[in-house]
């Protein structure tokens, strides 16, 4: 019998394979980084040598930078997008991806924290367990991110072995991408930013099916 880790796997990329729409969100990213790798390469390479005899252009790290920090912003509010379709796509409803961006843009400010604490866990690296989920929580829970965070901690705790499954299957397979773009000269650039982006969607649906699969069941309302 698989494991709920390895099965939320299965059950991300077929999620994801069956609903397109999911990876609509990182449109947007995804351009943006790739704009940005264009001026990095093409347009404003950083150039070395003695022109214009010699000279050896480099790519401009400051754009590649740049674009990368701009797009992990705009992907940040499509990621949060894919946890609220995913949710209704789990759930059998229909996506709505206007009404996933309304979701994420009025509670933007409860995200936001949610992701500055997020950040500080992943610094801290024996916290990146609980980092993954606190967002998936704050948008499928509807709750702060301080109870959002107190939940994740909880859920961590209550599964932790089958969470550590599912954190050394990402990184399996995030390893092996890297591996294989990286003796792709150049072009692996820009097939790398889009690849990831669309890596990253299976990832946060399968998030999704992971927590929804293990999660605790809402306490009834008490009864008068």
């Amino acid at each position: 019998m698989p494991s709920k880790s390895t099965e939320a796997f299965s059950n991300g990329v077929d999620t994801s394979t069956k609903n397109p729409s999911l990876f609509i969100p990182s449109l947007a990213p995804i351009v943006i980084q790739l704009l940005f790798l264009i001026l990095a390469y093409v347009v404003f390479p950083i150039r070395y040598g003695f022109p214009p005899f010699f000279e050896i252009p480099i790519p401009n790290p400051y754009l590649i930078w740049g674009g990368y920090f701009i797009a992990s912003i705009v992907g940040f509010i499509a990621f949060c997008m894919v946890v609220d379709m995913a949710n209704d796509v789990i759930n059998g409803r229909q996506i709505d991806l206007k009404k996933s961006m309304n979701l994420v843009i009025g509670r933007l400010g409860t995200l936001i924290v949610a992701a500055i604490i997020s950040a500080i866990f992943f610094i801290t690296f024996f916290l990146i367990p609980v980092a993954l989920f606190i967002a998936v929580i704050a948008i499928i829970e509807g709750k702060d991110a301080i109870e959002s965070t107190k939940r994740s901690f909880d859920f961590v705790v209550k599964n932790l072995v089958e969470v550590i499954i599912f954190i050394i299957i990402i990184i399996v397979v995030a390893v092996i991408l890297s591996f294989g773009l990286a003796f792709i000269p150049v072009v692996g650039a820009y097939i790398g930013a889009i690849v990831s982006w669309i890596v990253d969607v299976i990832f946060i649906v399968a998030s999704v099916h992971f927590y929804l699969s293990l999660r605790q069941p809402m306490a009834p309302p008490p009864t008068s």
